[in-house]
């Protein structure tokens, strides 16, 4: 496959906040080079509904305008914020103050705190910084997706539908 020209991930709004609040807006994110994976064929998989941005979106937003606050979605996210969070005072990059303060903000938030962005990442200015995924960590065994542990800000866009 040659190089994409962008790459697509998704963030809740209050990961989103967490990561310019605390971690000098430094972001984490799991990208794929296609946007909606059901437009794929078998020749070309594409990516699983997990791990397709525009699927994922779609998943959270109808939650979270519905109010579902028993949102296995909504709980998996805290619980990423939270994994985060402990990373990040293992690397020092937080204090263990801040790593409480965070898991304050994760338990009081409300769903409004989980609405989805996505996020547009020019493939050339991120190169550097990709990680593969472990294929037993890959929503689909063909399915390319890749972490970027470490996103500044200014490489990527933010769309808020």
């Amino acid at each position: 496959m040659p190089d994409p020209i962008v790459l697509y991930s998704t963030t809740t709004l209050l990961a989103f906040k967490i990561a310019q609040g605390y971690y000098k807006d430094i972001h984490f994110a799991w990208c794929t080079h296609v946007f909606d994976g059901r437009e794929r064929s078998d020749l070309d998989p594409g990516v699983p509904p997990t791990s397709s941005p525009y699927e994922i979106y779609l998943g959270l937003q109808q939650e979270v305008r519905r109010g579902d606050r028993h949102s296995a979605k909504i709980r998996e996210n805290r619980a990423g914020i939270l994994r985060g969070a402990a990373t990040k005072l293992k690397t020092g990059v937080i204090g263990k103050l801040q790593e409480e303060e965070i898991g304050a903000i994760v338990q009081a938030a409300d769903l409004s705190y989980f609405k989805l962005m996505i996020l547009v990442i020019p493939f050339a200015t991120v190169q550097d910084l990709i990680q593969p995924v472990p294929v037993q960590e890959r929503a689909g065994l063909f399915s390319t997706e890749m972490i970027i542990p470490s996103l500044p800000r200014s490489l990527f866009d933010v769309i808020q539908p």
